[in-house]
């Protein structure tokens, strides 16, 4: 019914939504006091994982739709839902964007167009290599990836893991698993080490990844916006892409979107300011726009994952999304932060 807007409209989407009572509370929160200044009333509620929804509500003109959602955007749910019974009050943020009705706007409104060239979107230390495995590396990493014993089920993916175990509930990896298999290390890493791309930002780095998480993505299935821990992981993130293309949206503060498109076999290397400051993701659909021709996505793509393992605080410089300083991400940190991470002093009590 509803799709994301790339400009402010009046129907805003928030998440997550636990229950009909934080519904009520949140329809409560954007009238205030008095109703007659605010008119606002709810038009939609899907559910997204398991237990979370989004709530989409209507505003009687623009500006208040904006005003609303930058109150919104200062608060936690704790914060907005203060006075309300639900046991699902916490100290984590809201997240909001615009929407408009797919009927009015037609099939462009479920898309964003996409790039194909990392170098279109500006951001420091994304970069995207083409080609990075053969077609023959390419169905041998992903039944390698089938190989692995620590295999587990998420929402609508399939999971697992080498080196180290991905922890959904603390964002961190502090189990032990299996090995990563040669094959898989000499055939990325080992590449990656080679001449023709020691230049490229965040390869030093690279080479010392020591923890991989391989997603199994069918058709129509994404990825939630994030920033992968930065007091859990080191500097460079890779992803490789595998059996299917998709296109990965990248996000700063909730309102800036870029996409880029990356096809089968192509590496995807996030250093620097595309690792600590911007959140990526993968939308929920079965086609892209990429530079204007609708490309649908393979039946299965597979994703490999690459992360160093961090042994001590970030000292990033970008304090708003780093759970290691007293930015926003520091208060989603405290969640396990004191269990899993040796310096649990500097991500709160």
């Amino acid at each position: 019914m509803y799709a994301r807007a790339h400009a402010p409209t009046t129907r805003v989407r928030v998440a997550p939504v636990f229950t009909e009572r934080e519904c009520a509370a949140l329809e409560d929160a954007f009238r205030g006091d008095d109703e007659s200044r605010v008119t606002t009333r709810r038009v939609a509620c899907e559910t997204y994982d398991r237990d979370r929804r989004a709530c989409t509500f209507v505003f009687d003109d623009v500006a208040r739709a904006e005003a609303c959602v930058e109150a919104l955007m200062r608060q936690t749910r704790g914060e907005t839902l203060v006075g309300s019974t639900s046991v699902r009050a916490s100290d984590a943020r809201w997240t909001c964007g615009y929407s408009v009705k797919r009927e009015d706007d037609g099939e462009d409104a479920r898309r964003t167009v996409a790039v194909r060239a990392h170098s279109a979107l500006g951001i420091v230390g994304l970069t995207l290599i083409e080609d990075f495995v053969s077609e023959d590396e390419e169905l041998r990493l992903a039944a390698t990836a089938r190989t692995s014993t620590r295999e587990t089920r998420l929402a609508r993916r399939r999971v697992s893991h080498f080196g180290y175990e991905f922890s959904y509930a603390t964002r961190d990896a502090n189990v032990p698993c299996e090995s990563i298999p040669t094959f898989v290390r000499e055939t990325v890493l080992g590449r990656l080490g080679m001449d023709a791309y020691r230049a490229t930002l965040g390869v030093t780095s690279a080479l010392r990844c020591d923890q991989i998480t391989v997603n199994e993505y069918p058709r129509g299935v994404g990825l939630a916006p994030h920033v992968d821990t930065h007091s859990a992981f080191g500097e460079t993130i890779l992803s490789l892409s595998l059996l299917g293309g998709t296109v990965m949206e990248f996000r700063r503060e909730g309102y800036e979107h870029r996409a880029l498109y990356l096809p089968p076999r192509s590496l995807l290397i996030m250093y620097d300011e595309a690792r600590y400051a911007w959140q990526h993701y993968i939308p929920h659909r079965k086609n892209d726009d990429v530079e204007g021709v609708l490309t649908p996505r393979g039946e299965m793509r597979m994703s490999y994952t690459f992360r160093e393992r961090r042994t001590g605080a970030c000292a990033c410089v970008w304090p708003e999304a780093c759970d290691s300083r007293s930015g926003k991400a520091s208060l989603v940190s405290k969640r396990a932060a004191g269990a899993t991470q040796r310096f649990a002093h500097l991500v709160g009590e």
